[in-house]
This record gives C-alpha cells, sequence and structure tokens, in this order.
C-alpha cells in the first residue's frame, strides 16, 4: 500500500533539495536527476510534482517567497508610513542563510528568461509585484516622485544582487544597505 505524502511537504522538501544542490554545485548544477539524488529518491520522487528544471528553480524560489512575505509583514507591521521605503530596501537587502542562493537562483531565471517562457512570465510577474511594492513604499515615505524613486530602488536592489554574488566580500548586506539608503535619501520629498 502506498505512503501519503503531503504535496506541501514534498514541494517544500524538493525546494530545500534544489537549494542544497544550488549552495553546493552551483545553479548549473540544479537538474531533476541531481535534486532527485539529493533527496535519495529516483527522479519520478521530483517529476511526479515538478515536471522541469524551470519547474525546480520555481518552486525554490516560491518557498523562499513565502517566507519572504512573513519577513517582510512583520517588518512593516507598526511601521510609521515615512520608514516603509527604508524598511522595504532593507527587507529587500537582508541575507538569511539561503537568500544568496536563492538571489543566484533569481540570476538563473534572468539569464534562461528567453528560452524558458515559463521563467520568463514568472520573472514579469515577479518584477511588477516588487515594482508595485516599492512605489507605494515610495509615496507612503513621502518622496516627491514615487515612481522614479521606486524605479531607482529597483535597479539599486537587482544590482546589488548581482554585486553581492560576484564580489560578497566588498558588497555586503551592510554596505550595500548604505549605498542604497544614501542614494534614496538624496532623492526629494513632498
Amino acid at each position: 500500500m502506498p505512503r501519503d505524502v503531503d504535496p506541501t511537504q514534498r514541494l517544500a522538501d524538493i525546494a530545500a533539495a534544489t537549494i542544497r544542490v544550488a549552495r553546493s554545485s552551483g545553479t548549473h548544477a540544479v537538474t531533476i536527476r541531481s535534486v532527485a539524488r539529493e533527496l535519495g529518491g529516483s527522479t519520478t520522487l521530483v517529476t511526479n510534482y515538478l515536471p522541469s528544471r524551470a519547474a525546480l528553480i520555481l518552486n525554490a524560489l516560491d518557498q523562499g517567497r513565502y517566507r519572504w512575505q512573513e519577513e517582510l509583514a512583520a517588518t512593516l507591521a507598526g511601521l510609521d508610513a515615512r520608514d516603509r521605503l527604508r524598511a522595504v530596501v532593507d527587507w529587500a537587502l537582508t541575507s538569511t542563510t539561503d537568500d544568496p542562493v536563492l538571489r543566484t537562483l533569481i540570476l538563473e531565471i534572468v539569464a534562461n528568461a528567453e528560452i524558458e517562457p515559463v521563467m520568463a512570465e514568472a520573472l514579469r510577474r515577479e518584477s511588477a509585484s516588487f515594482e508595485e511594492l516599492l512605489c507605494s513604499a515610495a509615496a507612503e515615505s513621502g518622496f516627491a516622485a514615487p515612481a522614479e524613486v521606486a524605479d531607482l530602488a529597483y535597479l539599486l536592489i537587482r544590482g546589488a544582487y548581482i554585486a553581492s554574488t560576484e564580489d560578497p566580500e566588498r558588497w555586503t548586506d551592510a554596505h550595500v544597505r548604505e549605498v542604497i539608503h544614501t542614494t534614496l535619501e538624496a532623492q526629494p520629498r513632498s
């Protein structure tokens, strides 16, 4: 008789295995086979839930996104409106254990967006949602041109993901936050 498997837990386990493979061998090593091996099973252990490499990567990012949304809600709870953009920037740039790996997976999506339509669509949705969050936070923080400040914040944050991947010793979370906050605080407020 087959064991009952909780699909939500299985997807979380696959996401954790995907992150472990990416951390130990790089994002290029994330395959159905390598993730199944990390889980100690056959490829059907993965393909019963996720049919492709793109789905593996998106699943890992979805699991990260659930945690990020909880962290963001806690960060913004009871915060003065003028501090919202600063808090969103800090939240977007704070690294916990898996965040650097998840950021490299985001870069993997960017690198493959043209040939992976599923990845391209996920990237567009995630980017639009993040831009809306930044624009709302910039408006609540009282910037005179919130859409332009949000665009600037978006470019700086996404650039920070690349810079911190290229040279993590130079572009630490603290250094990146300092550069971005200094740049954004120079923008006029209403």
